[in-house]
C-alpha cells in the first residue's frame, strides 16, 4: 500500500513537504538494504554486538521470502526492544565523538527500522534476568503488536517477504540461487572475522553450513577446506599504531577473480583499493597479468586513525594516513613471503630486491576496480630473461597450411568457411595492396594449392619471431608486427564465443576424467552455468558437490582443465549480475586461459597457421580485453625515421 505525502498545499503556500516516517524508512532502506544478504548482514552484526557466541540463520527462496537470525547474545529489555525499532535509536553512541573510538560493527541506529519497512519483521527477545521475553510483529514499518512470550534468552528476528512493499525492488532481486549464493559469500566473510562464534546455516529446510566456534586455523579449514592452511603463510607484522595478522597465499593460491581477497580493520570487513594495492606490490612479478593473490588480512588500528562513518553499508572507511597504512600492509606481506624469496623484480639484474619506501604510483580511480590495468595491480616491470633472439624464416605466408603440431589439436587454427567479411578492413589497415588482402582468405586445412597465388609477394614474404613473442611480417606497405599471444586469444574468443551461442561445442574426451570438489557457494555458482560449458563443449557430470570433468572443448586440448573451470567461475560471479552478455567475459576468460603464451616458441607451421587464423576472424585487430594484436608500421613512416626523402 502506498502512503500518500501531505496533503497538496493551498494556493501561495509553500512546495516543500515533510516526508512521513514511512517514507523516509523507506528511503533509508534504499541505502542499507539492498538484496536478502545485506539483511543478513545488519542482524548477523547486531548479534554480534550483542555478545553472540552461536548464531542459526534460516532463509527460504535464497532470503526473498524468509530471514531468521537467532542469537544467544544479551538480549534486550522491553523498553529497548521497542526503542530499537525507531530510526537513529541505538545502544553504541551518546555523542558525536564516540565515533572516534567506535569498535562496534554498527552504530547508527538504521538497520531495524529500514529492514521493517519493506518487510513483515518479528522481533522477539529475552534477557538473562527476565522471567519472560517480549514479542514484537511489524509490517510495512508500523508495529501490529505487543506481547509478552516464552523464549530462550537472546534475540531472534524473522523477515518474511523483503521488498513486499516496494514490488518494483523486488523485480530486481535474482534468482533464489543466485540470492543464496550472496548470503553466503556474505557469511563467510563474517565469519572469518569471528572464528570464536559458531554459525549454522539452513536453507530451505537442508543444513548447508555448520562451523563450530574454534580458532583462526579452524575456521580457515571449515571454510576453505582442509588443504588450505598448507597453502598459505602467516601474516604477524606490528608498527606504531597498527598491528596485522591473518595469512597471505603461497604462489599455488592464485586465482584470477577478486572473490577471495578479505580485508577486515578492527573486525569489521572492508573494500580498500589502497591496501589491495600494496598487496599486490610485495607479491611484484610472481603475478601474471590476469592472477590475483588470496589474503586474509587483519588490522587492528587505533580507531582514531580511521573514519568508518564513509559508507551507507560501512564497507569503506578512510584512513588519516593513506601512505603509512599501504606501507605496513605491503611490508607485512613481505615479511610473510620473505619465505618463499618473493621481490620486487627490476629492470637491473643486479638489483639488490625491495627499498622498504612503497609509495602508489598515482591517484586510486574507482572507476577501473578489477580490470587488468587498475590501481589494485602495480605498475608492471618486466623481469630480466633469457634473451632468445629472433628466428628469421623465409618462407610462405599463407592461408593453406594447417597448425598440425599441436599436440590433440589438427584444427586448432581452424578457419571460417566465408572470411571475406573482414576483407575491406584488412585491406584498410595493411594498404592498398590487393593481391596481399586476397591472400587472407581461408582455404581448407591442407589445401597447399589454394595458399599459392602467382604474382603475390605476400605469400613469400619473410617472416620473424622476435623473443618467441611477436611476430614481424612483410607487407607490400611496411611491416606488420603480431602480438602471439594476443592473435590466439582472439581466435579461439570467436570461436568460443561462436559455439556457446550456437550450443554447438565439439569436445575432447579426457584420457583421465578429473574431480573438482566445489563448496557450496561454488556448487550454487556451478549449477547456473553448466548450461553454458555444455555448450561450450565441457562434458561433465554432477552429484552431491562434486564434479567429474570427463571431456574439454576440442579448441583447448592443452589446457588444464582444473584452472579453465575456476576462471571460467571466477569470471561468471564477477560478470553475470553486471554484464547483459556474461558469455563474452567468459569465453574471453577461456581464451586467455588456453592460447599460447608469450616466450613460446611457435614452428613455421604453427605461426603460418595462426596468421591464417587471425584474418579469418571477425575482428582480428584487437584482443577480446581491448589490446592491440595488430601493429601496422609504414614504410613511409620508416623512411621519415632514418631521413630519407
Amino acid at each position: 500500500m502506498n502512503e500518500p505525502l501531505n496533503p497538496a498545499p493551498l494556493p501561495g503556500a509553500g512546495l516543500i513537504n515533510r516526508l512521513p516516517d514511512s517514507i523516509i524508512n523507506k528511503i533509508a532502506a534504499g541505502e542499507v538494504i539492498e538484496r536478502p544478504a545485506s539483511v543478513l548482514k545488519e542482524l548477523v552484526e547486531n548479534s554480534l554486538d550483542a555478545g553472540a557466541t552461536r548464531l542459526e540463520l534460516v532463509l527460504e527462496a535464497g532470503g526473498k521470502n524468509f530471514i531468521q537470525v537467532m542469537d544467544n547474545g544479551s538480549g534486550m529489555s522491553p523498553e529497548d526492544a521497542q526503542l530499537c525499532l525507531e530510526r537513529h535509536a541505538t545502544s553504541k553512541l551518546r555523542s558525536f565523538d564516540d565515533l572516534e573510538t567506535m569498535a562496534t560493527m554498527g552504530f547508527r541506529g538504521e538497520a531495524l527500522p529500514s529492514i521493517a519497512s519493506v518487510s513483515r519483521l518479528e522481533l522477539q527477545t529475552r534477557r538473562a534476568q527476565d522471567p519472560e521475553g517480549l514479542r514484537i510483529r511489524l509490517a510495512n514499518g508500523e508495529i501490529k503488536d505487543i506481547s509478552p512470550v516464552a523464549c530462550a534468552e537472546g534475540t531472534r528476528i524473522t523477515v518474511r517477504n523483503l521488498f513486499y512493499s516496494t514490488p518494483v525492488r523486488r523485480k530486481f532481486l535474482t534468482s533464489n540461487r543466485n540470492e543464496l549464493r550472496h548470503c553466503l559469500v556474505l557469511l563467510r566473510r563474517l565469519a572469518l572475522a569471528r572464528p570464536d562464534v559458531a554459525f549454522r546455516l539452513i536453507s530451505d529446510g537442508e543444513e548447508l553450513e555448520d562451523w563450530p566456534a574454534g580458532d583462526d586455523a579452524t575456521r580457515v579449514t571449515q571454510i576453505f577446506g582442509d588443504d588450505m592452511p598448507q597453502r598459505l603463510m602467516p601474516v604477524d607484522y606490528r608498527d606504531s599504531g597498527i598491528r596485522i595478522t591473518g595469512h597471505v597465499g603461497k604462489v599455488n593460491t592464485f586465482r584470477r577473480s577478486h572473490g577471495d581477497q578479505y580485508l577486515y580493520v578492527n573486525g569489521r570487513a572492508i573494500t580498500s583499493r589502497v591496501l589491495n594495492h600494496a598487496v599486490f606490490s610485495a607479491y611484484g612479478h610472481t603475478l601474471e597479468r590476469d592472477q590475483v593473490p588470496f589474503f586474509l588480512l587483519f588490522l587492528q588500528v587505533d580507531p582514531q586513525r580511521l573514519d568508518v562513518n564513509v559508507h551507507p553499508t560501512k564497507k569503506e572507511v578512510r584512513f588519516e594516513d593513506e601512505h603509512y597504512f599501504h606501507r605496513s600492509v605491503n611490508l607485512a606481506v613481505l615479511k610473510a613471503l620473505s619465505g618463499r624469496n618473493v621481490r620486487n623484480f627490476d629492470l637491473n639484474p643486479g638489483g639488490e630486491g625491495v627499498s622498504p619506501e612503497i609509495t602508489v604510483a598515482r591517484p586510486v580511480s574507482s572507476t577501473e576496480e578489477g580490470s587488468p590495468g587498475s590501481p589494485d595491480r602495480p605498475t608492471e616491470r618486466f623481469p630480466g630473461r633469457e634473451r632468445t633472439g629472433g628466428r628469421l624464416v623465409r618462407g610462405e605466408f599463407g592461408v593453406g597450411a594447417a597448425a598440425r603440431s599441436f599436440s590433440n589439436q589438427e584444427d586448432l587454427f581452424r578457419a571460417p568457411a566465408d572470411s571475406r567479411a573482414v576483407e575491406q578492413g584488412v585491406q584498410e589497415y595493411l594498404g592498398s595492396s590487393a593481391q596481399a588482402v586476397a591472400r587472407f582468405h581461408a582455404s581448407p586445412p591442407g589445401d597447399a594449392g589454394g595458399s599459392r597465388m602467382e604474382g603475390d609477394r605476400l605469400g613469400r614474404s619473410p617472416f620473424l619471431q622476435l623473443h618467441n613473442t611477436y611476430l614481424f611480417v612483410e607487407v607490400d606497405s611496411g611491416v606488420v608486427i603480431i602480438d602471439q599471444h594476443a592473435a590466439h586469444e582472439r581466435v579461439l574468443y570467436e570461436r568460443v564465443h561462436t559455439a556457446m551461442h550456437r550450443h554447438n561445442g565439439t569436445s575432447q574426451r579426457l584420457l583421465f576424467p578429473l574431480d573438482l570438489e566445489l563448496d557450496n557457494t561454488d556448487q550454487l555458482l556451478f549449477e547456473e552455468v553448466l548450461p553454458m560449458l555444455f555448450d561450450m563443449g565441457f562434458e561433465m557430470e554432477m552429484e552431491e558437490g562434486q564434479v567429474r570433468v570427463t571431456g574439454i572443448p576440442a579448441d583447448l586440448g592443452r589446457t588444464h582443465p582444473e584452472g579453465l573451470v575456476a576462471d571460467i567461475l571466477d569470471q561468471y560471479r564477477i560478470y553475470s549480475s553486471s554484464m547483459p552478455d556474461p558469455l563474452q567475459a567468459m569465453a574471453a576468460s577461456v581464451a586467455c586461459k588456453a592460447a599460447i603464451k608469450a616466450g613460446q616458441p611457435l614452428s613455421d607451421t604453427e605461426i603460418r597457421s595462426l596468421l591464417d587464423s587471425l584474418f579469418s576472424c571477425q575482428q582480428p585487430f584487437t584482443c577480446p580485453h581491448g589490446r592491440p594484436v595488430v601493429i601496422n608500421l609504414g614504410l613511409q613512416e620508416l623512411n621519415r625515421r632514418f631521413g630519407r626523402s
